[in-house]
């Protein structure tokens, strides 16, 4: 993955952060670092295909079992989706506004996790009206 200037650094966040470039791309998905505030060293974003090709898969362990606030990064932009699917939160992620924490996360709500089972996020284009960009993912044990 290429580096662009401006990052983040994903281990003075706070909480277990996984990044774009450690998460699981399916379809076609292009890295990009022109919104100047994000985690890491980019992000990727898919063309707006809608169809359900790309997805992401944000997975990691957790040290111990739990109630963890799980979070979503991403670059806002007026051409990103308003419907982006994510499964974790069964509710759609509106990335035409700007992300409330910090300017970077959104909050995808408070779940109960397990130690022995990789806690995961998965994002999709399937339908959306525009770009969905993925940055990082957080868990923050509440």
């Amino acid at each position: 993955m290429k580096s662009f200037r401006g990052g983040r650094d994903p281990e003075k966040l706070g909480g277990i952060v996984v990044d774009d470039s450690a998460a699981e791309l399916t379809g076609k998905w292009q890295e990009s670092g022109a919104v100047q505030d994000f985690i890491g060293t980019g992000y990727q974003y898919e063309g707006s295909a809608k169809d359900g090709s790309a997805t992401t898969r944000f997975e990691t362990k957790l040290p111990k079992a739990g109630r963890y606030e799980v979070r979503l990064a991403y670059p806002q932009n007026a051409n990103r989706a308003s419907n982006v699917a994510v499964e974790v939160a069964h509710r759609g992620v509106n990335q035409t506004k700007n992300p409330p924490i910090d300017d970077l996360f959104i909050s995808l709500g408070t779940f109960d996790f397990s130690a022995d089972t990789p806690a995961a996020v998965v994002i999709s284009n399937n339908k959306t009206d525009g770009y969905v960009v993925i940055d990082a993912v957080q868990w923050l044990p509440r």
